[in-house]
């Protein structure tokens, strides 16, 4: 999936209607902060070696549907993939660029 960039008009015309409906509120901006940090401490924890959510979630020290939570979306938008399994749990590897580029073709 390719995302097609803006134009600059219709980044202004983005901003214009975001202002009129008074922009984003602090309480969003927190959330969409926490979501990214969070993903980027497990996409740094997996780049050493593939791990199952409850070791994520300790690692992490958060709660472990917290961990499958931001495990799930990263598997959707192809950040992370099963690798195997490890007793009952699968094991979540991160997804090297060229293989999303590969699987998008």
């Amino acid at each position: 999936m390719t995302m097609k960039t803006l134009t600059p008009e219709q980044k202004q015309a983005l901003a214009t209607l975001r202002s009129s409906l008074g922009g984003i509120s602090e309480q969003k901006r927190q959330a969409q902060k926490r979501l990214v940090t969070a993903r980027k401490a497990i996409q740094k924890f997996l780049e050493a070696h593939p791990a199952t959510v409850p070791q994520i979630a300790a690692a992490l020290q958060m709660p472990t549907d917290e961990a499958l939570w931001h495990v799930t979306g990263m598997r959707k938008y192809g950040k992370v993939a099963e690798s195997g399994e490890e007793g009952d749990y699968p094991l979540y590897a991160l997804v090297v660029q060229e293989d999303r580029v590969a699987a998008a073709q």
